[in-house]
């Protein structure tokens, strides 16, 4: 930046006591956003040309340096022969302390080494007693491609923004733009985004429709479920996610969480409901539509308030407060993916068998065997030491060498390295040696769901083989497979 010329001969302001020289229009362009603080007395509305005058009585002849030292910098003179009535001058001063400073600046990230840095410098230069008045914060973002490549009208893929508006609504372009990405990297606009997402916005706005006009159809508030539990505890989690997303403007996560995990958490519970023969809890659904309304207020503010009118919100949606919610229960979310993710497991596992299950259970321990409780202490002993993978391999080498069970060392070396991947993943969780929540009873309280789901004729069954033993036919090997909240599928044929 030391080398950037201050001054050149067109493209900018020219100095006004050397005309054939012009400020650096850069330099020049800097601090221009104060002018907006005051131009609603200087212009007002639909003056851009200036024609109609200043809606407070200024001459532009009057706006003198003087003049502008008054107003934008503290504990200067009032100049008494400027012209300009005092009163009017206060409101302009005014105007610039409560607008002032930018909390955000939103530019692209081929700025950052002239104008937006320029920018820092001059603010630094004018208001080098008032620190305070500097800009807060700068977001840049890389360039819009569409589907992947760069916009191109010789390649057919250039988009004006009235032209997405007009094919795919306002609400839907925000949608796909949230989801082209934050980060430096380029965006990356994709039709294919913005066509599901049309047809998303208008499922859930007609599902909500049904729902609150056959509410009463629904569950009262009796006793309460697994699965109601579960859904609500999701909600919940991902309330609180989104909150933290927008926050950090990460649009992408923010609707990542607030719109596809959102509905995905609906979908699970509405399925689970539909095969268990169970109505889903009316004020679970209500809650569901209006959380979703209001979260997805930033992204979609048309559409929210169309699902707003439908649940009888009060008001308009983009005044409303956001949703408080409890912290999310993590020993519940938990429970929740020991089912959810083990039938993920379950289902991969009958897809990929030769001939087709008719039914199957699922074995459950509650604790580690001897062998592999020690090798989870040997673990938590050398936890400092998991991140490096050559000295922890090392180590456990050594170690698995010094037990008598030779025979073992194998298995305990595959345990452990199964185990350590897990830890680099969610952390202490993978390190217990029995599970903290009753296995059977998530996956008891969810047969119906689980038989449907694995396609099964036969009704499914949990054995807990830590107090019912192992079942006949079921050989060591399967059984060695089980853990703490790793469920194993014996498929029957």
């Amino acid at each position: 930046m030391k080398e950037w010329a201050c001054t050149r001969q067109f493209g900018g302001t020219k100095l006004p006591w050397e005309e054939e020289w012009v400020i650096e229009s850069l330099s020049d362009s800097t601090i221009y956003m104060a002018f907006y603080a005051i131009a609603g007395h200087l212009q007002g509305v639909d003056n851009l040309d200036g024609a109609k005058g200043s809606p407070s009585g200024v001459d532009p002849e009057k706006l003198t340096s003087e003049v502008f030292n008054y107003i934008f910098r503290k504990n200067m003179p009032y100049p008494e022969d400027c012209g300009i009535d005092k009163a009017v001058m206060e409101a302009m001063k005014g105007e610039f302390r409560y607008w002032y400073p930018m909390n955000l600046r939103v530019s692209a990230k081929d700025l950052i080494p002239n104008h937006l840095t320029m920018a820092l410098y001059n603010h630094a230069a004018i208001w080098d007693d008032e620190p305070e008045l500097w800009p807060k914060g700068y977001y840049t973002n890389g360039h819009v491609q569409v589907d992947a490549e760069k916009m191109s009208k010789s390649k057919g893929n250039f988009l004006m923004m009235d032209e997405c508006v007009n094919t795919y609504s306002s609400d839907v372009t925000r949608l796909t733009c949230a989801d082209a990405g934050d980060s430096l990297e380029d965006a990356n606009f994709s039709r294919e985004v913005a066509d599901a997402a049309l047809m998303g916005l208008y499922t859930e706005m007609k599902w909500v429709e049904e729902q609150m006009a056959g509410i009463a159809g629904l569950r009262g508030d009796g006793d309460e479920n697994f699965m109601d539990k579960v859904f609500e505890n999701s909600m919940n989690r991902l309330v609180h996610e989104t909150d933290a997303a927008f926050g950090d403007m990460r649009f992408r996560d923010g609707l990542k969480s607030g719109w596809f995990e959102f509905v995905t958490a609906r979908n699970v519970y509405r399925d689970w409901c539909a095969v268990s023969d169970v109505a889903m809890k009316a004020s679970l659904v209500k809650k569901y539509c209006e959380t979703l309304a209001v979260i997805m207020t930033p992204i979609t503010p048309h559409w929210s308030e169309k699902i707003w009118s439908l649940v009888g919100g009060s008001g308009f949606v983009v005044k409303a407060p956001w949703p408080v919610v409890p912290a999310e229960d993590k020993l519940l979310s938990r429970q929740a993916k020991c089912l959810l993710s083990n039938l993920k497991v379950f289902r991969q596992q009958v897809g990929k068998a030769k001939k087709k299950p008719v039914g199957g259970k699922i074995l459950v321990v509650d604790v580690y065997p001897e062998w592999k409780q020690g090798a989870l202490d040997w673990m938590v002993e050398n936890k400092g030491k998991i991140d490096d993978s050559k000295a922890f391999m090392g180590d456990l080498k050594k170690w698995a060498g010094s037990l008598e069970d030779k025979k073992n060392t194998k298995n305990l070396m595959q345990f452990v390295s199964f185990v350590r991947k897990e830890y680099l993943d969610v952390g202490d969780a993978a390190l217990e040696k029995e599970c903290p929540f009753d296995q059977s009873a998530c996956f008891e309280s969810s047969l119906a769901y689980i038989t449907s789901q694995l396609g099964f004729t036969s009704p499914v069954e949990v054995v807990n083989l830590s107090k019912s033993g192992i079942p006949d036919g079921i050989g060591e090997k399967t059984v060695g497979n089980c853990g703490p909240g790793k469920p194993v599928l014996f498929c029957i044929n």
